[in-house]
């Protein structure tokens, strides 16, 4: 595998901007994707968050939708359908119906992510019990290959419509536990490098491909990595970028959440507690912060250093246009 061009793909929250409306975030998530595809990633997906006010990536599925009808080529995905919450089979009519209007060109990556417990029981309410992630898995894997023959619970059971060919499928996670259900099931794996320890990254890493191979010594393994990035053409801006982006992830997990990813000017203003400097200090291995060529080159040295087959960028940064500067300057760099 080539290793002097990164093969970079797209991860995006759909972002709700200070000042901006939900169906701007929308509208200009479509625009990424098209500049995405002029430009050349490999993939666009879309995350799945509930009751975080400042995205507007509720419903994956759906804005995958309006992604793949305003573009042509580039693959489109979910980075992840959170599966336990659903049931497979609605899932896999969803998915193939996206399949069917646009053939090659659709993936679903799942996790098993709770969420907020308020979030949980509200996804879950009537539900007799949970189901086993492992088995809807296996229950996709049914449904996508239109399979009769084994020997499933819903054995003649089908889900619509009938199409030719089939989603790619990818596993979420960051542990030996969803990187072995990926490696048993032959499926690829998308890991999150968010700072954690790199030993341990490295072992989920070698434990997917070394199982892999012994499930499936005929097909070849396949890892991505995302990444928070933030670049742009000088220092000063790149700055003001990642006191944004630091102030968002902050107060994300806090009960008084922000409605909008904060502006560069309101980062600016604000003043911090010294528990929250503490705090953005500890999360500054969690974004990989440079200018453009600084940024590929750490991507390059990621992927050497955890055999990886693909990065996949969150371009979590305030603005339309840096965004899109954003990836004018990766794709550029890594030419």
């Amino acid at each position: 595998m080539g290793k002097s061009i990164v093969k970079l793909s797209i991860l995006d929250y759909v972002p709700i901007f200070e000042g901006r409306s939900a169906t701007d975030a929308i509208n200009h998530a479509v625009a990424l994707a098209q500049l995405s595809e002029q430009l050349g990633y490999q993939r666009y997906w879309i995350a799945e968050h509930h009751q975080v006010l400042s995205v507007a990536s509720s419903a994956p599925e759906m804005l995958m939708m309006s992604l793949l009808e305003n573009t042509t080529s580039i693959k489109i995905g979910s980075g992840g359908i959170m599966l336990p919450h659903y049931s497979a089979y609605k899932v896999a009519e969803i998915f193939k119906v996206m399949e069917a209007r646009h053939p090659n060109r659709v993936n679903i990556g799942t996790g098993h992510s709770p969420s907020y417990k308020n979030v949980n029981q509200a996804l879950n309410e009537f539900k007799s019990e949970q189901p086993d992630y492992l088995t809807q898995i296996k229950d996709l894997i049914h449904y996508f290959n239109d399979d009769t023959d084994s020997n499933h619970r819903y054995k003649d059971l089908r889900a619509t419509p009938i199409i030719e060919t089939k989603p790619d499928m990818f596993i979420l996670g960051t542990s030996k536990t969803s990187a072995t259900l990926a490696a048993k099931q032959g499926l690829s794996f998308v890991i999150a490098n968010m700072g954690q320890n790199k030993n341990q990254i490295q072992s989920v890493i070698n434990h997917y491909r070394w199982l892999f191979k012994q499930y499936h010594p005929a097909k070849q393994s396949y890892v991505i990595m995302s990444s928070f990035v933030i670049t742009a053409t000088d220092a000063s801006q790149r700055e003001s970028l990642a006191h944004a982006f630091h102030l968002w992830l902050l107060r994300i997990n806090y009960l008084d959440q922000p409605k909008f990813y904060p502006s560069t000017s309101y980062a600016a203003q604000r003043k911090y507690s010294s528990r929250e400097l503490e705090k953005i200090e500890q999360h500054q291995n969690r974004v990989i912060v440079g200018s453009p060529d600084e940024v590929i080159s750490k991507l390059k040295l990621m992927m050497t250093d955890f055999d990886i087959d693909e990065i996949m960028i969150q371009p979590h940064v305030f603005g339309e246009e840096n965004r899109k500067s954003l990836l004018n300057l990766l794709s550029k760099a890594n030419a």
